[in-house]
């Protein structure tokens, strides 16, 4: 699979929705005329399109193209992004064929980026005028930007996760983010010495086990920042972290911004 220039191929944003904790699937299968993204920021959920199969989580993009069947079933609730689109080019705005655009799932790397556009994505979701369409549209290009950034910088396809031990840890993540626990734990549970469950994490995702999970508890820290009015103490309680200090020294490690001052900046 060979995924297309960025500089000639963008992405015309037809339909964006935002789902939050959603259950179940109305529809447990479906076929678009036209390209759709599910973004998964929270939850996990299994798919089919054509001979690809697998489970997507926070982080991963499963691109369907037009006329395949798309088959879907929630594991864990799903906040996700549904993006209908076409692939233009730039230069004069024609349509694209669909060779060079990736099938199935692509997981991108660089969890805070993504998190960070996801967040403005989400804040402009409701909104229908021309300012907010053409935000969206930009924030599905960074998107993809980032898709084939990531793609060129590894100088490979980017890949799902294969290995099946990996997936378990993952699934175990998504499940109890929100509570301590140990890794290392983790790792003999799985019948793996620490050591090789990072190299093998790290293989299959292409992050540190730590440093997923703690992208995982920054986003839903992210998510409770914005969408709640609870102290940041209430809000290390329900993400994993020891105490409000500690969640500040990693946020803003990561985040280069203090909670509240996230918190201020992003409210409409």
């Amino acid at each position: 699979m060979r995924i297309r220039d960025v500089t000639t191929t963008k992405p015309e944003v037809i339909s964006h929705v935002y789902w939050k904790e959603k259950a179940a699937f109305q529809l447990q299968e479906d076929v678009n005329d036209i390209w759709v993204i599910f973004a998964v920021e929270e939850g996990s959920f299994t798919y089919t399109i054509g001979p690809q199969e697998g489970t997507a989580s926070f982080g991963d993009l499963v691109f369907c193209p037009p006329g395949v069947t798309f088959r879907r079933e929630v594991v864990h609730p799903l906040s996700f992004h549904v993006i209908l689109l076409r692939w233009v080019n730039e230069a004069n705005s024609t349509l694209l064929t669909d060779d060079g655009i990736p099938t199935g799932k692509i997981t991108v790397h660089d969890l805070h980026r993504l998190t960070s556009t996801y967040t403005y994505l989400r804040k402009w979701a409701a909104f229908s005028t021309d300012s907010s369409t053409a935000l969206r549209h930009h924030y599905v290009t960074d998107i993809w930007m980032q898709v084939v950034e990531e793609w060129h910088s590894d100088s490979r396809a980017p890949s799902s996760v294969k290995d099946i031990l990996v997936q378990k840890a993952i699934d175990f993540m998504l499940e109890h983010a929100a509570s301590s626990f140990n890794l290392k734990q983790l790792a003999m549970e799985l019948g793996l010495t620490q050591v090789q469950f990072t190299r093998r994490f790290k293989k299959s995702t292409g992050m540190a086990p730590l440093d997923y999970l703690t992208s995982l508890r920054l986003q839903k820290v992210q998510k409770l920042l914005l969408d709640s009015d609870l102290t940041l103490q209430q809000i290390a309680g329900q993400c994993g972290f020891e105490n409000e200090f500690y969640l500040s020294r990693v946020f803003k490690k990561h985040l280069r911004i203090t909670p509240s001052h996230y918190r201020k900046l992003h409210l409409l």
